[in-house]
């Protein structure tokens, strides 16, 4: 919600300590910061392939260490193993009920293959890069308060931030309809992280930038923040 890194390896030990598995959400960090889940001790891992993985809406995954067994919340489509009146108990079978989104996998696998020409470290520099632009950006522009590190190095791109005085809703929409700049507001369906930063009910105005964003599009951005902003 604020672009935050979270320090998953202390997760996980304070985890393997009081026994319980570790899931973490990998939705906006997969392909913008590099992952080794051969040394990350994480019991899950779940992603959705639209944000930072490049692929198309509707595709994700999940994955589960060696050992985990998980209860399947869908049952049907036997497919593998048409014969049986029960899901298969094969892995990944056991655990994808129904008919496969194949677009969508066809999709994300032409996605990874960029991902992989291109290198993560390379799109991970590109991103701080610009980031850090953004975020020095933000911090100079009159009564706009923004969360989250203040480091790219702990942030994977993403800026909350709120102009005082006003609703988030408000500066959402004003930057849509007269800069024609796409933002997301509200809780980010996070509402205890926006209880433990203040922020809550109304939420915050979420920026976000990728691989493809420029130079000139983070300063068109900033100018036109700082315009409605003096205003």
């Amino acid at each position: 919600m604020t672009g935050t890194i979270q320090p998953i390896e202390e997760c996980c030990k304070i985890a393997r300590e009081h026994g319980v598995l570790l899931l973490v959400d990998a939705a906006q960090t997969l392909g913008s910061v590099p992952i080794d889940l051969s040394s990350l001790p994480v019991d899950l891992l779940a992603f959705s392939g639209h944000k930072c993985l490049m692929g198309p809406q509707g595709v994700g995954g999940l994955y589960i260490r060696k050992g985990v067994l998980l209860l399947p919340l869908k049952h049907g489509g036997t497919g593998s193993a048409s014969s049986a009146e029960l899901q298969p108990d094969i892995l990944p079978d056991k655990y994808e009920s129904g008919t496969p989104n194949t677009p969508g996998i066809a999709g994300l696998s032409t996605a990874l293959d960029f991902l992989a020409s291109e290198k993560i470290e390379n799109i991970r520099r590109s991103i701080c890069e610009v980031g850090k632009t953004v975020r020095d950006g933000l911090e100079t522009i009159k009564n706009v308060v923004v969360y989250g590190p203040p480091d790219m190095k702990d942030n994977v791109g993403i800026f909350s931030f709120t102009i005082e005085g006003l609703d988030p809703a408000e500066t959402a929409s004003e930057l849509e309809d007269r800069f024609g700049i796409m933002t997301r507001v509200g809780l980010h369906c996070s509402p205890s992280a926006h209880k433990t930063i203040g922020t809550f009910p109304e939420g915050t105005v979420r920026a976000s930038i990728g691989y493809f964003t420029t130079a000139e599009e983070v300063e068109y951005f900033l100018k036109s923040l700082a315009e409605f902003c003096c205003e």
